[in-house]
């Protein structure tokens, strides 16, 4: 555009603070509306405003990137992410996109999606666009995969989106039941030794139930062994947790 078109824009968005100018500096920057437009949202976005201490708590007892994101198409949308203290970290800045297929978090959420939703999301998709060279590029392959991610609570990217970029993901739900985002754990690959997937799949798991309990949805948890007969009955049960 040209100059003048800038300036006369510029100017409007001045006149409703949604730009700021110093004068000291010519230099423009956003004005202080956009900011209480940005506060707004943080309070009415319930996943933003309850997953972001979670967030944080992951962070502090992991010591790794924590993410929060939703899915939007085939792509995961990151709204809040608190990364790790470490200098050699995953970062991805809150607003991008990744193709859901190829993120831990992205797989989570879609391993959620009946085997008829699914084939709808990927109508017209022979093949998906891979990311790196260990990226799932087949429709049928990545169904199999999802069916097992169903069945562990959790997703991982094994440098599936990122080289040297390693992923734990699981699902977050609503009062409903529904998948509406997913919580994620990154490292880089340097970091992984020892048990330490089991330690952060745990620690997940808790955030990502802390979250969905805070969200209305109701966690079942397994039972537990009961020690003794059951009253109103002769025999002894065992129930097998």
């Amino acid at each position: 555009m040209g100059k003048s078109t800038v300036h006369r824009l510029l100017a409007t968005l001045r006149e409703f603070d949604l730009v700021w100018f110093d004068a000291s500096t010519s230099n423009y920057a956003l004005g202080v509306r956009v900011l209480r437009w940005s506060d707004l949202l943080l309070k009415q976005n319930l996943l933003i405003r309850h997953g972001s201490p979670i967030l944080r708590e992951l962070v502090h007892s992991c010591h790794e990137t924590a993410s929060l994101a939703v899915l939007e198409d085939l792509d995961v949308v990151f709204i809040a992410r608190f990364e790790s203290t470490q200098r050699l970290r995953m970062s991805e800045a809150v607003g991008s996109r990744c193709p859901a297929y190829c993120t831990a978090l992205g797989k989570a959420i879609l391993a959620s999606l009946s085997e008829e939703e699914f084939r709808t999301v990927f109508d017209g998709m022979d093949s998906l666009k891979p990311v790196t060279p260990n990226s799932i590029t087949s429709k049928e392959r990545l169904w199999d995969h999802l069916q097992k991610v169903k069945q562990d609570g959790v997703a991982y990217d094994f440098e599936e989106n990122v080289i040297g970029g390693i992923c734990i993901g699981t699902a977050v739900r609503n009062h409903t039941g529904r998948a509406v985002a997913g919580l994620s754990i990154s490292l880089p690959t340097q970091r992984l030794r020892g048990d330490i997937l089991i330690t952060l799949k745990d620690n997940l798991l808790k955030a990502a139930n802390r979250l969905s309990s805070e969200l209305g949805y109701i966690v079942h948890r397994p039972p537990t062994a009961l020690s003794g007969p059951v009253r109103g009955s002769r025999h002894k049960v065992r129930v097998r947790t």
